[in-house]
């Protein structure tokens, strides 16, 4: 009897995730936590310190990463500290912070330990950070993009799920003895992995307030608004909790490029094609950027042989820093374009009841792409609402304008 009445429970609150995103029906989840947060959350990834500007376009909640807490000999780290003094500096100036728990491999490689099997070590730093920052932060997200293989190793995905599901658990308990509203929850790259990820993740959903999605629909595919819409509503059915979308933008430059251009970056390392290159084997790759190689090594691990090859092949997007010409709804890939982009999608995003908040990826353009380390690479150099000297972008403008 008990067993029934549990499916019965279940079978009704899927249902009615089901027929609330099909009708946009409102959630009172949503809108407690919503309430909770004082208004829909409108958020920047990576943020500079311009808190003025910030809040002036309605952008009240900031993202970024919490490094591992300890250094090698078990004492806090430097720059754990320095981190607690940033978040110190977006509370004082009202703003409110959505920190990233550290990354699987900071854990074996700094603590030595593989954190879905030592279970307990990681409740304990779990707990650890949450009664440190509670007071500076906002919320936390557990971990980022579990199922890519760069942030995920070294786990396998069912440990990544673990690994997620023992915080949040840990967490919880903590969040409970104190009588804390204190918002935690994971989330997901848009790849296939995401809904296993999210089926593994089962058991731990009534331990989050929210789940993220970070969504980059109409970057190289020419979709529409409204497929961001479609995206939403369909985790929103799979996991029947207030969506946050954690990251989503545009570039503000980008497109493919010309033979001339190619042949250019080809003799920036010393080669005249890509055949010479790759019979240059090792040597090539050692021309690389130190961020190129970590990239192959994270993601093509055991094929050392082939990096070459898999560089003009899986790689030549960043090598050329070349993107697709495809994107939202024929916008351009030029400041412009990019200003046009917000204007649409947060406008999308702001009819639906499911989504207790959205933030944009990212604040500031970047000097070198964090995935090759080349500056001609846009992939993760030019996402910023704020130019690299810290001026805003046509983008910023839009961004304020849809959300006031």
């Amino acid at each position: 009897m008990i067993k029934f009445v549990a499916f019965l429970e279940s079978l009704i609150v899927t249902l009615s995730c089901f027929f609330g995103s099909v009708f946009n029906l409102p959630d009172k989840n949503v809108r407690a936590l919503i309430d909770n947060n004082g208004g829909l959350m409108y958020g920047v990834c990576h943020p500079n310190e311009q808190y003025d500007k910030l809040k002036d376009a309605g952008l009240n909640w900031v993202r970024f990463d919490i490094p591992y807490p300890y250094n090698s000999a078990g004492e806090i780290s430097q720059s754990y500290i320095s981190f607690k003094e940033r978040c110190r500096g977006y509370a004082e100036n009202g703003m409110k912070v959505m920190a990233v728990t550290p990354y699987p491999k900071d854990y074996v490689s700094i603590g030595g330990f593989n954190p879905a099997q030592e279970i307990e070590k990681t409740k304990e730093i779990a707990v650890f950070l949450y009664n440190d920052l509670r007071d500076i932060t906002g919320a936390f997200q557990i971990t980022n993009e579990m199922g890519l293989l760069t942030f995920m190793y070294p786990l396998t995905l069912e440990e990544a799920a673990t690994f997620i599901g023992v915080q949040l658990e840990a967490i919880d308990g903590a969040k409970k003895a104190n009588g804390d509203s204190f918002m935690i929850g994971y989330n997901q790259a848009n790849v296939s992995a995401s809904k296993d990820l999210n089926n593994l993740l089962k058991p731990y959903l009534k331990y989050c307030d929210y789940v993220g999605i970070d969504l980059y629909i109409g970057v190289q595919s020419n979709d529409k608004a409204s497929d961001y819409s479609k995206r939403i509503k369909k985790l929103y059915r799979q996991v029947c909790k207030p969506v946050i979308v954690t990251e989503f933008g545009f570039w503000s430059e980008g497109g493919s490029k010309t033979e001339e251009e190619k042949k250019a970056i080809l003799g920036y390392y010393g080669y005249s094609s890509e055949e010479e290159a790759i019979a240059d084997g090792e040597k090539f790759i050692s021309k690389l950027p130190r961020q190129f190689r970590n990239t192959l090594f994270y993601e093509f691990p055991g094929q050392e042989d082939h990096w070459a090859e898999i560089v003009f092949s899986k790689c030549s997007g960043h090598f050329y820093g070349q993107t697709s010409d495809k994107t939202l709804e024929n916008v351009g890939f030029t400041p412009e374009g990019q200003a046009e982009f917000f204007r649409r999608v947060i406008a999308e995003m702001q009819k639906l009841n499911c989504v207790a908040g959205m933030i944009i990826y990212c604040c500031q353009d970047m000097e070198i792409c964090w995935t090759c380390g080349q500056s001609w690479c846009p992939y993760e150099t030019k996402w910023g609402i704020f130019n690299l000297d810290g001026t805003p972008k046509p983008a910023y403008y839009a961004v304020k304008e849809t959300i006031r």
